[in-house]
């Protein structure tokens, strides 16, 4: 059964084997690796400003940490919910 497959043999002895075919793959590679390059640059900026990070407040977080252990700290569900969904709409200004 096997040997009554045709046609495969010439078509894998031609792939990949002109000159001009690997000059493109070449081509094609260095054009990936500036691409790259310009990713990894972005990917460096956006870590940067992600260990930057916002300011943070730290009398107030002090302050937050104090009244949770103490027991006095009295969440408002309202207002949570609605700067939640101001901040998913946007609006975190």
């Amino acid at each position: 059964m096997i040997n009554s497959v045709t046609g495969t043999s010439s078509a894998i002895s031609s792939i990949g084997t002109s000159s001009a075919q690997r000059g493109e793959g070449a081509q094609k590679l260095a054009r990936t690796g500036a691409a790259a390059e310009d990713r990894a640059s972005i990917s460096n900026t956006v870590a940067q400003m992600a260990a930057e990070g916002a300011p943070i407040e730290t009398d107030r977080v002090s302050a937050l940490k104090a009244a949770i252990k103490a027991g006095t700290y009295k969440a408002d569900p309202q207002a949570i919910a609605k700067a939640m969904i101001k901040a998913d709409m946007g609006g975190n200004q």
